[in-house]
């Protein structure tokens, strides 16, 4: 789940990308270590458990998750989406570009689409809602992963009793 990351590459990380007016304190530093760490959207939950996992000797409350993600997001460097197949937000690091998944039935892990097929068809949004100026999107893939795909596949035992 996690990328290690020298301490020292780290450090400049966080000065490149600290966002201006939010102030750097260890437990926020952390909370961006986990988010910029992962592969994948975290919930707040996940994000509080690796927090926890990582024996920091930093006090968490899961509230301060929250707050932290909230100042993040009002910054301008966190992304927030509810996906329909998770009942908690998912968070993570602002890209230069903005990114899809597709997401397992079975598992729930998030595969990034490397493309966004939207782009496609913005000509044709113009074209049928002229008018209408388009801000943003979400778009979701469901299916089984690889993992699963043979799983699901299995017929599934019958009880002749």
């Amino acid at each position: 789940m996690e990328k290690k990351i020298h301490a020292s590459s780290f450090d400049e990380i966080i000065d490149r990308h600290w966002p201006l007016g939010v102030k750097k304190t260890r437990q926020r530093i952390e909370i961006y270590r986990v988010l910029y760490s992962a592969k994948e959207p975290l919930s707040a939950a996940q994000i509080f458990q690796a927090l926890l996992d990582a024996k920091s000797g930093e006090s968490y409350a899961f509230s301060t998750v929250y707050r932290n993600l909230l100042a993040f997001e009002k910054a301008g460097i966190l992304v927030k989406n509810v996906l329909s197949t998770e009942d908690n937000a998912l968070y993570e690091l602002k890209n230069e570009t903005h990114r899809h998944y597709a997401v397992c039935l079975k598992c729930h892990r998030k595969f990034p689409i490397s493309t966004c097929p939207l782009h496609h068809i913005a000509g044709d949004i113009e074209k049928t809602l002229p008018g209408f100026k388009v801000t943003g999107h979400q778009l979701e893939i469901y299916g089984y992963c690889p993992d699963c795909a043979d799983i699901s596949a299995e017929p599934v035992p019958v009880s002749l009793s």
